[in-house]
């Protein structure tokens, strides 16, 4: 229960305050924690950091008690990056005289050796950066920031434990491992035949270790063997493990699981073959070829960042026919835009005669002709072309004739080419149907569709008001933002939401499936603790901007300002005055919740801008506050 609190006198709080000095003491918990000694930040990993660019790190210290001397060596890789200055910082009161550097040493190319005591000064409790280095990168690479030898001594002359943590520093563009050949389709690889394929890597910086997993389709292939490749071997003696060739790892798959290392370096950088892998070709299908849970690493067994690309193979042709592109989605195409679709077909053997049908929404679009290309110039054909275009209709029939040769191909080629002008906004399928694909026989081929898609359409996002909860707060106080943004286009719309103050982020809000034509409000919340009082600060809201979005104007708002109060200027007039005693006095002895046990109202005069310490009550605390600020301008 609280205690009961009887009303002060406004006049005798004034004078109270205007004619003494109030001191207020807070105490602050600080949980424990061990000593840390490390490299800050703890990893450089950015592959914009080429030569001659520079980057800075901080030997740092934390939660250390009592230091009254230090001492430690950091070694970087000197071939890769180059000390171009640093700067130290010592704890004040242990400049010289007090204290003295014992070695201040960088002669050694890659090291500097760093050792500071005090002498007559007091010993350092708290948090301290060191030394501030700022290097130059001269080459791409890898290298550890390594601090070795460190010892930290209190005032006892005692070594201090703690633990270490260097640094890393990364500019390696990122490394590729893959299968090479990536897609063997080759319908001459009939069952009993082999193949290999190679797991190649490039644009690797030392690489000293390697290990990656391969599955494949068990019904369709076999893994016969498994070679080491040249490029990690060419540095020196390696050990190479098959962990697992296994045909049958599970009732689908099978399973090849290598890895390698150098035995001592150098390590190897460049581009070459891991391994070589021999299959046995076991049924007509499809298998991919999976590369999974890779890993390459350096010779401080640190990860090198890289992507794996699998590969793929096929024995079995099925073609492919398809609209291209397959999908049109672009405001830009306004009526009457004209624009053209072509028919490609992919992974077709012998192929000698085709047809197809091409529909399309005569209210979006208008067809005004198409044309056949004739694959590898053949001039031996005949060509049956008709369009519909008040039924929404293209077909084309493409008969060929000695001496034309068949075609046979696994990449795209074009057959024919369909130009439309919009009609007006809308969407509609371009609808490939009625195919026929045949040999020089007439026998069919077996073929896979895909359609088109058009879609004439305007997309448009925007944020339209942005309203605060309030102008003005102290720094630390609380801020809410309702942004409300609104769907202008004609589709189903994600975006994302961002508001700042100034241009520093407040936060980043999703906007999930907006429907056209519909408005939602956003609340983006700001704890305004680190402002600066005295400053105003600009709210601004922004949308970001969707594909083919063509109006961005929109896409921010400005709301205006919030002032940042100085702490006690409750009117935010700029002065902390008698104006602001007065009104911490009128609110006194007032609360923020009701004591049913009093015969008063505590809320009746509550003023929550008077309560400055933010304990729900208006007491001599705030006052005191007021009196401690009173006087100051801004």
């Amino acid at each position: 229960m609280r205690k009961r609190r009887e009303k002060v006198p406004c006049a005798f709080l004034v004078i109270l305050l205007l004619s003494s000095i109030a001191t207020v003491f807070i105490t602050t918990g600080f949980a424990s924690s061990e000593t840390r000694f490390y490299v800050d930040p703890s990893s450089v990993i950015d592959q914009a950091l080429t030569p001659p660019k520079t980057f800075t790190i901080n030997v740092t210290l934390a939660n250390v008690t009592n230091l009254f001397g230090f001492e430690y060596k950091l070694f970087w890789d000197p071939t890769l990056i180059n000390l171009t200055s640093y700067t130290t910082h010592i704890p004040s009161g242990w400049e010289p005289p007090n204290g003295f550097p014992v070695k201040d040493d960088t002669t050694v190319a890659g090291r500097h050796w760093y050792s500071y005591t005090c002498l007559t000064g007091s010993p350092f409790t708290g948090d301290l950066t060191l030394v501030t280095y700022t290097f130059e990168v001269l080459s791409i690479g890898s290298c550890i920031l390594d601090l070795q030898d460190d010892k930290l001594v209190d005032d006892a002359s005692t070594l201090i434990p703690h633990t270490t943590n260097d640094g890393y520093f990364n500019n390696i563009y990122p490394a590729k491992l893959y299968v090479d050949r990536p897609s063997i389709v080759n319908p001459d690889l009939v069952p009993c035949k082999n193949f290999t394929v190679h797991i190649n890597v490039s644009n690797v910086i030392n690489l000293y270790s390697w290990d990656f997993k391969l599955y494949y389709s068990n019904d369709v292939l076999n893994a016969t063997a498994v070679a080491e490749g040249p490029f990690l071997s060419a540095s020196g003696p390696t050990s190479f493990m098959v962990v697992e060739l296994d045909d049958s790892f599970n009732a689908t798959h099978g399973l090849v699981w290598v890895n390698c290392t150098l035995l001592a370096p150098p390590p190897v950088s460049g581009n070459g073959t891991l391994a070589t892998i021999s299959f046995h070709v076991e049924a007509l299908g499809e298998s991919v070829l999976d590369l999974t849970d890779t890993a390459l690493s350096d010779p401080w067994n640190v990860p090198i960042p890289h992507s794996a690309l699998d590969g793929y193979f096929n024995n079995v042709l099925k073609a492919h026919l398809y609209v291209d592109p397959p999908s049109i989605i672009d405001p830009t195409l306004l009526p009457p835009s004209h624009f053209n679709v072509t028919i490609k077909v992919a992974n077709v053997t012998d192929l000698y005669d085709y047809q197809f049908k091409l529909g399309y929404d005569t209210a979006v679009l208008n067809c005004l002709g198409a044309i056949i290309i004739p694959f590898e110039n053949e001039t031996n054909f005949i060509t049956q072309v008709q369009v519909d275009d008040e039924a929404g209709l293209v077909w084309v029939n493409v008969t060929y004739y000695p001496p034309a040769e068949p075609l046979t191909t696994t990449d795209p080629v074009t057959l024919a080419m369909v130009f439309f002008q919009v009609a007006a906004m809308g969407n509609t399928v371009l609808d490939l149907y009625d195919t026929r694909l045949s040999d020089p026989f007439d026998e069919d081929i077996p073929h896979d569709v895909s359609d088109g898609f058009v879609s004439i359409v305007e997309r448009d996002v925007a944020v339209i008001a942005v309203a605060l909860s309030s102008n003005i707060t102290y720094a630390g106080g609380t801020v809410y933002i309702n942004v409300t943004v609104a769907n202008e286009g004609d589709m189903i719309e994600s975006f994302n939401v961002s508001t700042y103050y100034d241009d520093t982020l407040i936060e980043t809000l999703p906007v999930i499936d907006l429907a056209p034509n519909t408005n939602k409000t956003l609340m983006s919340t700001w704890n305004t603790t680190g402002t600066t009082p005295c400053h105003n600060y600009t709210i601004k809201a922004e949308a970001s901007v969707v594909p083919y979005e063509i109006d961005t104007a929109d896409n921010v708002y400005i709301d205006g300002k919030v002032k940042i109060k100085m702490f006690g200027d409750i009117n935010g007039d700029g002065v902390i005055d008698i104006i602001d005693v007065v009104i911490v006095s009128l609110a006194f002895g007032s609360s923020a919740e009701d004591d049913p046990e009093t015969p008063w109202n505590e809320t009746a005069n509550w003023n929550p801008e008077a309560d400055l310490n933010g304990d729900g009550i208006v007491d001599i605390v705030d006052l005191v506050i007021i009196g401690i600020n009173f006087g100051k301008t801004c």
